[in-house]
């Protein structure tokens, strides 16, 4: 079982992390708990999550889907941002009916393995000389423009020793034969200044998607929800109030 986060009351709402982040990454979204109920789980292999093998994006979805289970949800709006976004996609692909909606934030629906193979060989060197807490501060930085919020970033991640095999398992993984098949609203969130999922990604995705809106955050980085929890959450309630049914 994953470790999670359950609070507030209304339409679920699911919140799901990128690599190496934990539940407290979605901090600045409680207050969205006055008005719906927020599901917040620790992926398997990241935080307090005790679940650590076979660590793929198809168990990452399952996991949620088990987790909804337990709960007794039979559907909710699903929010991830980064890697939590290509999870929230492959959750879709499982099952459908539990998503009445998706918000994918900073994300992507493929990354080619020539492109990861630089980033994954990099982190592999820190996590072998034990420079975790110095791959922690590499990441955030790369993840914002607003260097203000370094200290509430750095909260968000938790470096464990699945942190490659994480950074792996999205890998080649193709989403676009999937996103035309999305029955349910999508709302697309991207960031002018994001070096980790660029902004080019939101006009791509948005050309397979048929019931699709975009937000574009300007002078933001990939942690859009911590840059402009602002604009992120007011973004999150006019998607979900307006698609509530």
């Amino acid at each position: 079982m994953l470790a999670y986060n359950d609070f507030g009351s209304g339409i679920p709402l699911v919140l799901i992390h990128g690599l190496g982040s934990k539940k407290e990454a979605w901090t600045p979204q409680y207050e969205l708990a006055s008005q719906y109920r927020l599901i917040i789980p620790d992926l398997r292999g990241h935080g307090e999550t005790s679940l650590n093998d076979s660590i793929t994006i198809q168990n990452f979805a399952k996991d949620i889907r088990n987790l909804l289970q337990f709960l007794d949800i039979s559907s909710a709006f699903i929010c991830g941002l980064s890697l939590g976004g290509i999870v929230a996609q492959e959750l879709y692909k499982q099952h459908p009916e539990l998503v009445k909606g998706l918000i994918l934030a900073n994300t992507t629906s493929y990354i080619p393995s020539l492109f990861a193979f630089h980033s994954i060989s990099s982190t592999s060197i820190h996590l072998r000389t034990g420079r975790q807490e110095r791959l922690v501060e590499q990441i955030v930085k790369a993840s914002l423009y607003d260097y203000s919020y370094i200290g509430e970033a750095m909260n968000a991640f938790l470096v464990r020793d699945t942190y490659l095999e994480s950074a792996k398992a999205p890998v080649g993984v193709n989403y676009f034969p999937v996103l035309p098949t999305i029955k349910k609203p999508v709302l697309l969130i991207g960031s002018t200044h994001d070096r980790v999922t660029p902004i080019g990604n939101v006009f791509l995705m948005r050309l397979y998607i048929r019931n699709v809106r975009t937000a574009l955050l300007r002078r933001t980085g990939h942690l859009s929800n911590i840059e402009r929890k602002e604009y992120f959450n007011q973004y999150l309630r006019h998607f979900i109030d307006t698609n509530i049914s």
